[in-house]
């Protein structure tokens, strides 16, 4: 399987819907103008060759011929694709400008199989085609982000973080994992951005910080933290501590412990526990007879990790029942 295919299927269950695009780009139905090419579709298996049609594709574009290589694309829609992906990134660069070409083609299916290539194959100077695809509203556009993800040229840090408040949520889970493939050079530019944000995007920057890891943003997550007024937002801020934060996230995580709604205190206690804050034990310990059976059994789980020792906690049904370990 392509590593296109891959990525999608390794996201957080908050990001599966983009499953679907993928599923476009390499499972897709055959069209009916790749029915009409004899010999294109057939069943493969381990070690089975080409089909034909694909066979006599791949040898005209071997030379690096661009037409040739263009002509590639309409044979993504059938069981070759696996393989063709394969072949078109020993092309290397010698495929991009044609693929380059292709993603201003009209249709939307070619242009998404051009661009995902693009993405496979690094192609760097693709960067200014696929930004500009990304923002031009058309179909299946989800793909450029990826591609820059792959790419991971930091000039496409920007028009990423633009993406988080696009209105298609397909664009902005793609841009949010490209962020987080780019990594640590894309943490000013979300950090500089995340005061002004607000509902869903200020959520995708959230997610993408807690996944880059980088304690650089840990004042801007806490700032949130403590005046973000969406339980929803702030528990994500909460959350996007355990990986960002440092000592200096004990205190606010303990406060928004006690005091947040069901959502926050949950997370907070993830998080707490993540960073083995040894200061929140006495909190935890209160919060292990909070109401909601959520939060007993989520600060249970972070007093094991923090103390190193099995902790009961009471479940729905009263009983008194030990957590499943998820820290380790």
């Amino acid at each position: 399987m392509t590593r296109f295919l891959e990525s999608h299927r390794r996201l957080p269950a908050g990001l599966r819907s983009i499953l679907l695009v993928a599923a476009a780009f390499l499972i897709p139905a055959v069209s009916g103008a790749v029915q009409d090419i004899e010999g294109t579709l057939h069943t493969p298996f381990p070690g089975t060759p080409l089909s034909p049609a694909a066979q006599a594709a791949v040898d005209a574009a071997r030379t690096g011929d661009p037409a040739s290589i263009r002509a590639l694309l309409p044979l993504f829609d059938t069981e070759d694709n696996e393989r063709l992906v394969r072949f078109v990134v020993t092309l290397k660069d010698k495929a991009a400008p044609p693929l380059i070409g292709a993603v201003g083609d009209p249709s939307p299916r070619i242009a998404e199989v051009a661009a995902g290539l693009l993405g496979e194959i690094r192609a760097k100077q693709a960067v200014p085609a696929l930004t500009e695809f990304l923002k031009s509203g058309r179909q299946r556009r989800y793909v450029a982000a990826w591609a820059l993800g792959e790419i991971k040229n930091p000039e496409s840090i920007p028009v990423l973080v633009s993406m988080l408040a696009d209105p298609n949520e397909s664009v902005v889970k793609a841009s949010t994992r490209a962020l987080i493939n780019i990594g640590r050079k894309s943490t000013p530019a979300i950090v500089d951005a995340l005061p002004s944000s607000s509902g869903r995007p200020r959520k995708a920057m959230l997610r993408a910080l807690e996944d880059i890891e980088d304690n650089r943003a840990e004042d801007a997550i806490l700032a949130v933290l403590d005046t973000e007024k969406e339980p929803v937002i702030q528990a994500a801020a909460a959350r996007a501590l355990s990986k960002c934060g440092t000592v200096k996230s004990y205190a606010p995580l303990e406060r928004w412990l006690l005091e947040g709604n069901v959502g926050v205190r949950v997370e907070c206690a993830w998080s707490l526990g993540i960073l083995i804050a040894k200061p929140a034990e006495g909190a935890l310990r209160k919060t292990l007879e909070h109401p909601d059976p959520n939060v007993r059994e989520w600060s249970a789980r972070a007093l094991e990790n923090i103390t190193g020792d099995r902790v009961m906690y009471r479940d729905a049904k009263g009983k008194m029942v030990l957590p499943y370990n998820l820290y380790r």
